[in-house]
């Protein structure tokens, strides 16, 4: 953890010894069909080709339900487009995992 810190810490104060300064971008909302994915908060993103069609899908943890869901990726990397997901299931109904 402390190699961590050290790194994250290096990383950002390196342009500032050089006379850059950083410029950060706001976050990019990923859509669902034209709308914004949301899971309330502590949302857990990964992305995985899960289907193994050669496009990497998004798998979605949602803190407040316990529930995860797959979103099949129907375009290129480059410019991912899903249309839809479902949640993971077992024994014919949802996972569900504690939350809190």
């Amino acid at each position: 953890m402390q190699k961590l810190f050290v790194f994250v810490t290096v990383a950002l104060l390196a342009p500032l010894a050089l006379g850059v300064t950083p410029r950060f971008a706001g976050p990019e909302l990923i859509n669902d069909n034209g709308t914004p994915i949301d899971v309330g908060y502590y949302g857990a993103p990964t992305m995985y080709d899960w289907n193994q069609d050669g496009a990497k899908d998004l798998v979605l943890g949602q803190f407040d339900q316990g529930k995860i869901r797959l979103y099949l990726n129907q375009g290129p990397d480059t410019a991912p487009a899903f249309n839809g997901y479902s949640f993971f299931q077992s024994g014919g109904g949802d996972i569900v995992l504690p939350s809190g």
